[in-house]
């Protein structure tokens, strides 16, 4: 039989060298982002609760922000980081990880809350993965605040959540084993991208064009 450690009070009864540790004590940095200043088009990207999805980034979706206005570096979304969907009825909780830098720069505007874990006791891999369990959407829902139409994750309780924290080796394993299935989801979202492309180009060819050319003979 099992041995098990004595009950979390959160979290209930732990598995045998497993801990529960607060966010904030695993985390190197965990913030909020900046307000970003709007304009039709730059290099500079802002990410926004609306991009972020379960598993990819909407690129359509993404802002961008004036070039002259300085991005503090501290903002800026870099490889590891853990972005949390902090404001909105339905996105809420929601958790992406970067796990290549963004090209061009992208920075996470106030509506979105950074993480930076410190690898050598949480892996970035394995938290963003636990954020998307029902289990720990259930957590993240019961720390938030305000009514519907203003509802808010802030900083302070989303650093108190309890994180589940397997020993370092079956994080690292875990880790392991999906590296091949996260690849092959990026490869996937690539063809997604490139068959979405080709669906509306046929589309504005034999159908939109012909419209066009149509609605065109209609004045004449």
């Amino acid at each position: 039989m099992s041995k098990h450690r004595e009950e979390h009070r959160v979290l209930g009864r732990l598995p045998t060298d497993w801990t529960a540790e607060l966010l904030s004590e695993l985390a190197l940095y965990l913030q909020r982002g900046m307000a970003p200043t709007y304009v039709e088009e730059s290099e500079v990207r802002a990410l926004n609760q609306r991009a972020i999805r379960w598993g990819r980034i909407e690129p359509d979706f993404l802002k961008y922000h004036d070039p002259d206005v300085p991005v503090p570096e501290r903002h800026v979304i870099k490889v590891g980081d853990v972005v949390v969907n902090s404001t909105g009825d339905i996105t809420i909780g929601r958790a992406y990880l970067f796990t290549k830098k963004p090209d061009p720069l992208m920075f996470a505007d106030s509506h979105v809350t950074i993480v930076r874990t410190n690898p050598e006791r949480l892996k970035p891999e394995y938290l963003v993965n636990l954020l998307a369990t029902p289990q720990y959407q259930d957590l993240v829902y019961s720390m938030v605040t305000g009514s519907t139409g203003q509802l808010e994750l802030n900083r302070t309780n989303l650093a108190q959540l309890p994180i589940l924290r397997p020993p370092l080796p079956l994080q690292q394993k875990l880790v392991d084993v999906w590296k091949p299935l996260y690849d092959s989801i990026q490869t996937c979202d690539a063809l997604r991208n490139e068959c979405e492309a080709a669906i509306r180009l046929f589309l504005e060819r034999d159908v939109l064009d012909a419209w066009k050319v149509a609605r065109w003979d209609a004045h004449e």
